[in-house]
C-alpha cells in the first residue's frame, strides 16, 4: 500500500517582524538575505531578538517536493500545529488559505499551487493586541505575548481519496469508530484493533464510515495501569492509526469514579512552560520524562492551566499515565466576537483531542476570567457553554467556572474552588476554611445580590457572610464531588541552577514588576540577599533557596492532611508542577530540577496517608503529648490487621539521639473502611528531657505482613522544661506580673524604680522611660499598641498588605541561634507567627539591630518582626510575636521571651 510520506518543515525559517498588519503582500522580489533565520516551531518572542516584537510578521522557507508526489490520485497538503493568531499562507505566490485561532491545527491541501523540485511558502502572521481582549490567549497576559508558528508544520502526500479524522469512542466491550473522509466513502474500510500486548484482537470490513467493533473483557486506562490500544483503519491508499483507551469517568454521590472505582484526584497545576521555547515543548521524551517525575510525586493529575497543549502532551499523558484536566484559554471581555472564539476554540479542542483517554475534565472559564459573575446574563453564558460541552462530549467532566475568592460556580461537575493562605502564619485559618468547605457551603455557587452593599459584603469573606438564596441561573445538584482546585505556596529555586541552565540570568528576571506590587520581580535578587544581611542568617543564597523549599515542603504537608481529614473533599490540585518564570511555586523549578523534598513528597501525597493531628509541634521535656492518628484510605489494599508503629527520633534518617531513651510503639488496627477516612488510634508519648531545644521527629508507618502501607513523620521542635529567663532587677511588667513570679523572677509595680520595661503597650510614660535611658521590651502584637511617638517608628497590621503573604508566600526569618530551625520560622512557631510588622528600619539596620523578619516573593519588602532601636539615652526591642496570650500554654514562647530579654 503506498500510504503517506510525511516531511516535517520544522526548523530554520526566514522571519520579518512587520510594524503594521498587511493585507496584501507581494513577495516576488523577497530575496534569501531578507529577513532573520528563527527556529520553528516555537513562539517568536522565544528567540531575544523578538522578544518584545508585537503585531505581525512574515515567515518564509524552501522545501523540495519530488516529483511523484505529483502523479494523478495523490494530494500534497500543508499541515500547521498551531499558528497564534491569524494566519495566512502562499505556496510560491499563491495564496492557499487562512485560519484563525491560535491553538488548533489546520491544513491546505497546496497540489495545485505546488511543483516538483523546489517551492517556497509563506506565512503571514497577526497577533493583534488591539484584539487581545477578545481572543483565547489564557497566561499570556501574565508572562507575555507568545506569536508565530509555535507548533509542527509539515507536508504530508495522501491518495486524493483519503481519511481526514477518526473518532472513537470506547465503551463497555464496544468500540464505536467514526471515520471522517474529504470526500464519499468509495470502497470498503478494513479496521484494526491491536491489544497493548501488541496483539491483533479485532479485524473488520465495513461498508460505511461509522460502525462498532467488540472487544471481550477490555483492559481500562487508568494513571495506574495505562493500557492503550491502537486501531488502524485503512481505506485505498490510505491508512491511519490512532491510539486510545477504555476509561469511564463521571461521578456519583459526592464521588469522582474512574472505571467504576472511587478516584481520590492528587493534581497539579502545569501551565506547560519550557525553558527555551516557552510555550513549545523540546520532544515528546522531554514530556514523558517530566511525567515520570509527576508520578514519582504521587501525582495522579495534571491540570494544564487554561491552554490547549501541544498535542504530544496528550500522548505523553496516555503513555505514562495521568489523568489531564484541560482548559479552555480565557479572554477578558465577553463580546460576541469572544463569545463565538470561545465556542470553536472549545469545539476545536474537543474534536482535536477526543481518543485521548488521559483526558477526564474541560474547563470553560477559570476564577471569573472573561466573565463578570455578578452579571445575570454572563451566568446564563456560562450555563449555556456547560450545556453545549456536554453535548459534544458526554464521556468528560466539565467544569463552569473553576472558582476563588470573589466569583463561584453556575453549573459544574464539581464543586470546586481556589485558596491560598501563608504558612504556617494562616495555617489556622486554612484549617477553619478547609471545615468549612468541606460541608458544601452556599458561597460556592452563584447567587443573587440585590445591592452593591450585599455583592462587597459577600467578596470580603464569602464564608462569613450571611448565607444568600441561589441565582436562578444556577444549578447545583448538591453532590458534586468537592475539590480544592488550587493551593500552595513558594519555594525559591536553586539561582545557580537557573543561571547554569540559561548561560547567564534568565530573561524573565527583569519581568514580573507589574503583578503583586512588585514582590515577584525576580531581577536584583542577590543583591537584596546580601543589602538585607539575610548572610547572617543563611550563609547563601543557595541555602535560603533550600530552606525555603522545605518550607514549601511543610506547609503542604500541613495543608494535604488538612483536606485529607475530611471524606467529603475528594481530591486537590496543587500550585504548581514547575516554577512557571516568576512564579516560583513548582514542586519542580523551571529546568525540572528537582526541589529538596522531591523523594519524600509521595509519602504525603497517596492514595493511603497517615494524618497525625496535633495542636502545636513545639514541646517541652516531661510534657505527655496524646495525638489522634487518622488514616485516609483510596488503594485497594488490605488493612484489617495491619499494625501501626510509631517512633520518637532527634535525627530524621539516623538513631535515637543519645539523649533519648527509645520511645515508641505500636497500635493494632482492626481495620479500615474503603474510599474512607478513619481513626486509628492514639500515639501517646512523654516528650524526653533536653537540656536545650533540639528537633526531634515523630514517624509513624502502617505496615501489613511485612507490606508498607503509608509512611509518615512530623517535625516537633522540644525545649527544655526548666527554661531559665534571665534575673533581672528592676522589672516592670504590668500585664506579666503572674507569669514571672511563676517563674521566680520579682518585678516592680512603679515605671520610675524599673530597668527594664516589658509592655504591650507603648505610651508616653514608656517613652519619656526609654528617653532618661531605660530599656523596653515591646511585645506589638495588638493594632493599637503604639499609643506614643516615636520618630521612624510605625507598627502596622500584615493584612491587605503585600506582607499578608497568602500568594507570592511570604517567608519568616530569626537570627537566634539557640531556636535549632536553621534559621526559618517554621511551624514550631505555629500560632506564634507575627500579624503586624514593624516599620522605620533602614536596609542597613538589618546587619545589627533587626532579628527577625519577612520578606515576600523574592526576597521583596523585607521587614523587621524584630528590631532593635535606640532612642535618647535608652534602647527599644520591639517584637510583634504572638508571645504574651502564649506563655502559659507553648514552651517556645517562653523560650523566645527569654531570647528577647537578653538582647540587653
Amino acid at each position: 500500500m503506498f500510504s503517506r510520506l510525511r516531511f516535517s518543515l520544522d526548523g530554520q525559517w526566514r522571519f520579518i517582524p512587520l510594524n503594521v498588519s498587511q493585507t496584501s503582500l507581494n513577495f516576488s522580489d523577497w530575496r534569501e538575505k531578507d529577513g532573520e533565520l528563527i527556529t520553528v516551531p516555537g513562539p517568536w518572542q522565544a528567540d531575544p531578538r523578538f522578544r518584545y516584537h508585537v503585531g505581525a510578521a512574515l515567515y518564509q522557507r524552501e522545501f523540495q517536493i519530488p516529483e511523484e508526489w505529483l502523479t494523478p490520485g495523490r494530494v500534497v497538503i500543508l499541515g500547521f500545529g498551531a499558528v497564534d493568531y491569524f494566519a495566512r499562507v502562499w505556496v510560491n505566490g499563491v495564496e492557499v488559505g487562512s485560519h484563525e485561532g491560535g491553538y488548533l491545527p489546520f491544513e491546505f491541501d497546496i497540489t495545485a499551487a505546488a511543483r516538483p523540485g523546489l517551492n517556497t511558502v509563506t506565512v503571514w502572521v497577526d497577533d493583534p493586541q488591539e484584539l487581545f481582549e477578545e481572543i483565547p490567549h489564557g497566561k499570556q497576559s501574565w508572562y507575555g505575548m507568545l506569536s508565530g508558528l509555535w507548533q509542527s508544520v509539515w507536508l504530508e502526500n495522501r491518495a486524493a481519496s483519503h481519511i481526514r479524522r477518526v473518532k472513537i469512542t470506547a465503551e463497555g466491550e464496544q468500540v464505536s469508530v467514526e471515520v471522517s473522509l474529504n470526500g464519499a466513502l468509495a470502497e470498503n474500510l478494513t479496521a484494526e484493533i491491536t491489544a497493548p500486548n501488541r496483539e491483533i484482537v479485532a479485524r473488520i470490513e465495513s461498508a460505511v464510515p461509522l460502525f462498532s467493533i467488540p472487544i471481550e473483557r477490555p483492559l481500562p486506562w487508568s494513571p495506574d495501569e495505562p493500557h492503550l490500544y491502537a486501531l488502524k483503519v485503512s481505506i485505498g491508499e490510505d491508512e491511519v492509526t490512532e491510539t486510545f483507551g477504555f476509561r469511564v469517568i463521571e461521578t456519583r454521590n459526592g464521588q469522582i469514579l474512574l472505571n467504576g472505582r472511587p478516584f481520590y484526584l492528587r493534581g497539579a497545576l502545569d501551565q506547560d512552560y519550557y525553558p527555551d521555547l516557552i510555550c513549545t515543548p523540546p520532544s515528546q521524551e522531554y514530556i514523558e520524562a517530566e511525567f515520570r517525575q509527576a508520578k514519582a510525586l504521587g501525582l495522579n493529575c495534571l491540570r494544564v492551566h487554561i491552554k490547549v497543549a501541544d498535542p504530544r502532551y496528550y500522548a505523553a499523558a496516555d503513555k505514562i499515565g495521568l489523568l489531564i484536566w484541560t482548559e479552555l484559554p480565557n479572554h477578558i471581555l465577553l463580546t460576541e466576537n469572544a463569545r463565538r472564539r470561545a465556542g470553536e476554540t472549545l469545539r476545536g479542542m474537543i474534536e482535536r483531542d477526543w481518543n485521548h483517554p488521559s483526558i477526564g475534565i474541560w474547563t470553560i472559564v477559570n476564577e471569573a476570567w472573561g466573565v463578570d459573575v455578578s452579571n445575570p446574563e454572563h451566568r446564563a453564558w456560562l450555563a449555556e457553554m456547560y450545556d453545549f460541552v456536554k453535548l459534544l462530549d458526554p464521556t468528560r467532566l466539565v467544569v463552569g467556572n473553576s472558582a476563588c475568592w470573589g466569583n463561584f460556580n453556575v453549573v459544574s461537575d464539581l464543586d470546586d474552588y481556589h485558596m491560598y493562605f501563608a504558612m504556617p502564619d494562616h495555617h489556622e485559618q486554612w484549617r477553619n476554611w478547609v471545615a468549612t468547605f468541606a460541608e458544601r457551603p452556599w458561597w460556592t455557587y452563584a447567587c443573587d445580590y440585590e445591592s452593591a452593599a450585599a455583592w462587597q459584603e459577600y467578596l470580603r469573606a464569602p464564608w462569613l457572610a450571611a448565607p444568600r438564596p441561589p441565582a436562578p441561573e444556577a444549578r447545583r445538584r448538591g453532590n458534586e464531588p468537592l475539590l480544592v482546585s488550587e493551593f500552595g505556596n513558594w519555594g525559591l529555586p536553586d539561582i545557580e541552577k537557573l543561571i547554569s541552565g540559561y548561560g547567564g540570568e534568565p530573561w524573565w528576571f527583569e519581568t514580573g514588576l507589574e503583578w503583586g506590587d512588585g514582590v515577584v520581580y525576580p531581577h536584583g535578587v542577590e543583591g537584596r540577599f546580601r543589602q538585607y544581611a539575610l548572610h547572617r542568617v543563611f550563609p547563601s543564597l543557595k541555602t535560603l533557596s533550600a530552606v525555603s523549599q522545605e518550607l514549601q515542603f511543610a506547609a503542604m504537608k500541613y495543608q494535604i492532611e488538612q483536606m485529607r481529614q475530611h471524606k467529603s473533599i475528594q481530591g486537590y490540585v496543587i500550585t504548581e508542577l514547575t516554577d512557571v518564570h516568576w512564579e516560583c511555586n513548582g514542586l519542580l523549578d523551571m529546568f525540572r530540577n528537582p526541589k529538596t523534598y522531591f523523594e519524600r513528597f509521595a509519602t504525603i501525597n497517596a492514595d493511603d496517608m497517615l494524618i497525625p493531628l496535633w495542636e502545636r509541634v513545639a514541646v517541652s521535656g516531661g510534657e505527655t503529648c496524646a495525638w489522634p492518628v487518622l488514616f485516609s484510605h483510596y488503594s485497594a489494599r488490605k488493612v484489617d490487621g495491619a499494625v501501626l508503629e510509631w517512633e520518637v527520633k532527634s535525627e530524621r534518617y539516623g538513631a535515637f539521639g543519645k539523649s533519648f531513651e527509645r520511645i515508641g510503639g505500636q497500635v493494632g488496627i482492626g481495620g479500615c473502611p474503603p474510599f474512607d477516612v478513619a481513626e486509628l488510634g492514639m500515639v501517646n508519648f512523654q516528650v524526653p528531657s533536653v537540656g536545650q531545644p533540639t528537633r526531634a521527629w515523630l514517624g509513624l508507618k502502617l505496615t501489613r505482613g511485612g507490606e508498607m502501607i503509608a509512611v509518615t513523620e512530623q517535625e516537633l521542635l522540644i525545649l527544655p522544661n526548666n527554661v531559665q529567663l534571665p534575673t533581672t532587677e528592676g522589672l516592670y511588667a504590668p500585664e506579666l506580673e503572674v507569669f514571672f513570679a511563676q517563674q521566680g523572677i520579682s518585678t516592680v509595680s512603679d515605671l520610675s524604680n524599673a530597668r527594664i520595661a516589658v509592655v504591650s503597650t507603648l505610651d508616653d510614660a514608656c517613652r519619656e522611660f526609654l528617653l532618661r535611658g531605660g530599656k523596653v521590651l515591646f511585645l506589638a502584637d495588638k493594632p493599637d499598641a503604639l499609643q506614643a511617638v516615636l520618630p521612624g517608628l510605625k507598627i502596622a497590621p500584615r493584612a491587605n498588605t503585600p506582607w499578608q503573604g497568602d500568594w507570592a508566600s511570604s517567608f519568616g526569618w530569626h537570627r537566634f541561634e539557640n531556636i535549632p530551625t536553621a534559621g526559618v520560622v517554621d511551624f514550631a512557631f505555629a500560632g506564634l507567627t507575627p500579624e503586624h510588622v514593624i516599620h522605620g528600619f533602614t536596609p542597613r539596620d538589618f546587619e545589627r539591630d533587626v532579628f527577625a523578619g519577612l520578606f515576600v516573593g523574592w526576597i521583596h519588602k523585607p521587614i523587621p518582626t524584630i528590631a532593635r532601636k535606640r532612642l535618647g539615652r535608652g534602647e527599644l526591642v520591639v517584637s510583634t510575636f504572638r508571645l504574651r496570650e502564649n506563655l502559659e500554654s507553648n514552651p517556645l514562647a517562653r523560650f523566645l521571651l527569654g531570647e528577647l530579654l537578653r538582647l540587653f
